[in-house]
């Protein structure tokens, strides 16, 4: 696959954070009735900056001087792939889409507060979805809980 567009896009967006950070999540899978899903549909900004496939993802940008775009996304597991098909797993998808680094989604709320403490700005699309409203507060009140030991939250 041909990551260079999506690559590009990402890097715009980088230079216009200044030493801000964006978080771009994917929509979430739609559960149709107990053990079937409507078919995946990605969201198109996450799309749009990424070019990756798969739900249960978000994109971290991070600018400043020594910018990353990084990719959070399932691991790979044998047994879900049975059910669920295909996945990259953060290892593969990283080089596959043009990530400076991938991680697993389960280890987004443990990196989230390193990576936006003293950032002077955070980009999240508020009010689009209720589960990643309360991930960005988290997130934010973990740095101001940690304000005495110098960490500032973005303004």
């Amino acid at each position: 696959m041909n990551h260079q567009p999506y690559s590009r896009r990402r890097q715009l967006v980088l230079d216009r954070l200044g030493d801000g950070v964006a978080v771009i999540p994917t929509a979430p899978e739609r559960l149709r009735n107990r053990d079937s899903h409507y078919p995946y549909r990605f969201d198109s900004y996450f799309w749009y900056l990424s070019g990756f496939p798969e739900p249960e993802a978000a994109i971290v940008l991070v600018g400043g001087k020594e910018a990353r775009s990084i990719l959070f996304c399932r691991e790979k597991s044998d047994e879900r792939e049975v059910w669920d098909g295909f996945r990259y797993g953060p290892a593969t998808a990283a080089e596959a889409f043009g990530f400076s680094e991938a991680h697993p989604i389960a280890t987004l709320d443990q990196k989230l507060p390193e990576l936006i403490a003293n950032r002077g700005s955070l980009w999240h699309s508020l009010g689009h979805d209720a589960a990643w409203d309360r991930r960005i507060a988290a997130a934010l009140n973990t740095v101001r809980a940690d304000s005495r030991s110098g960490a500032r939250a973005p303004g």
